[in-house]
């Protein structure tokens, strides 16, 4: 197996930026133990109010500013922010830009 060829490494640059809805676009790793990673850019205008995430992520900002909608509170977080949100019901949440500008961040979970 030659090194491009090594089931460790996702050539995210070689990968096309998908569609993945009406303000989000994707590169998309899925890795051997289950990891998904991915690279997203998120452009201004959110989900629809009824649409709740109960999947789990680790996310890092690397521009833009995020805001991340609990039930209970509302967090904003920008360029070199980190962000963990554990899986589950009570951990529901919406994310959408803030601002002008796309927000580009990498993202992982488990599937």
């Amino acid at each position: 197996m030659t090194e491009k060829e090594s089931r460790y490494v996702f050539r995210a640059s070689e990968a096309p930026l998908a569609e993945a809805g009406p303000t989000l676009k994707i590169k998309e790793a899925h890795m051997l133990d289950g990891m998904v990673l991915r690279y997203q850019e998120r452009s201004p205008g959110g989900l629809p109010d009824d649409s709740w995430c109960e999947t789990g992520h680790s996310a890092y900002i690397l521009s833009g500013r995020l805001r991340y909608e609990f039930p209970d509170h509302t967090v904003e977080i920008g360029p070199g922010d980190m962000v963990h949100i554990p899986a589950g019901y009570d951990h529901r949440h919406r994310p959408s830009a803030i601002g002008d500008e796309p927000v580009r961040y990498f993202i992982t979970e488990f599937e």
